[in-house]
């Protein structure tokens, strides 16, 4: 039986939600953060410009199930807008 391991994780602004970077984007990458140990996935994403809490795990079957179809899913966006004085009235 496979041991696998599981973080939490806050992501930064500004921060690619992947371990690799093939665009080579000068942006932090997950690994950037921690030794996290060989195979270490996001379960999800968030964009780059954007923060929040990411779930890790190297257990590839349990990312899959989590992200796939049949399990249903709620999510819940915060935004900060601002706006010139002017265009409130």
């Amino acid at each position: 039986m496979d041991t696998h391991h599981h973080f939490i994780f806050h992501k930064p602004y500004g921060t690619i939600s992947q371990f690799v970077n093939p665009h080579k984007r000068e942006k932090k990458l997950l690994g950037d953060f921690f030794n996290y140990p060989d195979k270490t996935m996001a379960i999800g994403r968030l964009d780059v410009n954007s923060e929040g809490l990411l779930l890790l795990t190297t257990n590839g079957r349990l990312s899959e199930e989590i992200r796939g179809k049949k399990v249903e899913k709620e999510s819940v966006s915060y935004t900060h807008l601002t706006l010139p004085t002017s265009d409130l009235v």
